[in-house]
């Protein structure tokens, strides 16, 4: 279904998406330079704080209550022990920047599609 609240949060995500796709290439250009430590968007963390701004209600008794529980993925020092305290594993920084891409691209296409699908409702199959 195409609506204005759907083409927003894929813009929305996608901007986020961006975002880190320029941090993790920047992870990568200083895989090594001295005391460097990696930088990433924890994802976790940008919907816990979407998620507290919107209030959790049971609209049935069957439902599970919500929780208020969050996880925060923030340690990023689990990289290659070096003599230069370097962070990086190039390894797993270029993984975790072609996963990105490919989630950008993803992304891309859905937006793409529902476009696509806008335009067909305005002008037909022409």
């Amino acid at each position: 279904m195409v609506t204005n609240k759907t083409i927003e949060q894929l813009t929305s995500v996608l901007s986020w998406a961006a975002e880190r796709q320029k941090i993790l290439n920047h992870n990568i250009a200083n895989a090594d330079t001295p005391h460097y430590r990696r930088r990433d968007l924890d994802f976790a963390q940008v919907l816990a704080e979407k998620k507290n701004r919107i209030p959790l209600r049971r609209t049935h008794p069957r439902h599970l209550a919500g929780s208020t529980h969050q996880t925060q993925f923030t340690d990023t020092d689990w990289g290659v022990v070096r003599v230069d305290q370097n962070g990086v594993d190039i390894e797993v920084e270029m993984v975790t920047a072609t996963q990105n891409a490919m989630y950008i691209q993803s992304l891309t296409q859905e937006l793409n599609s529902q476009f696509r699908r806008l335009r067909m409702a305005i002008g037909g199959r022409s």
